[in-house]
């Protein structure tokens, strides 16, 4: 007849065991170390991705929006002939914070094709500004063309990244550009 579990399990070699054991633990070890360092150079890469598009240094801790030396004072802006790029921040706002460097590499990129400004929704200077444009949350970017009495809102989707809002900016450009021709 056969043997019972319980007489199997004394015939099995115990330290051949040990190690088929010991071999699978080094071989999951293994296994987990390896995907993290794959995880670890995705995220690497990523990263300098990112900073290569952006030419802004992103280490240290945020800085407020408000500490940021983009844009020019809304009044003075506006009367600018270029297009105007406002953002609307508040400086406890997390959003805005992660939005500036984008804001700041692109106020460098388009210096040339347009004025960008900053409004502090928390500035009581601005209260009719804030009032008139009907801002409901934070940040708001809105293009303002005098010229042709336009005014765009940039969706908040567009924000999230920097090659969003350049789409954005580029294709209002173009517009503009076909509307000038057409003068």
């Amino acid at each position: 007849m056969g043997m019972d579990l319980k007489e199997k399990f004394k015939s099995i070699n115990k330290k051949n065991l040990i190690i088929a054991v010991l071999i699978l633990l080094v071989i999951l070890l293994c296994s987990i170390g390896g995907y993290e360092y794959y995880q670890y150079n995705k995220f690497k890469t990523e990263k300098l991705k990112q900073s290569q598009m952006m030419p802004l240094e992103l280490s240290g801790e945020p800085r407020k929006p408000s500490e940021y030396p983009a844009g020019i004072e809304y009044n003075e802006a506006m009367k600018s002939k270029k297009p105007v790029l406002v953002l609307f921040y508040a400086d406890w706002c997390g959003y805005c914070i992660r939005f500036m460097p984008i804001f700041q590499a692109l106020s460098e990129q388009y210096d040339d094709d347009m004025v960008f400004s900053k409004v502090n929704v928390e500035d009581p200077k601005y209260e009719e500004i804030i009032k008139k444009t009907g801002i409901g949350g934070f940040p708001t970017v809105y293009i303002f063309d005098n010229k042709y009495d336009n005014k765009v809102l940039i969706s908040n989707s567009d924000l999230s990244e920097y090659e969003g809002l350049k789409g954005e900016i580029e294709r209002f450009l173009r517009i503009r550009k076909l509307l000038d021709k057409k003068k």
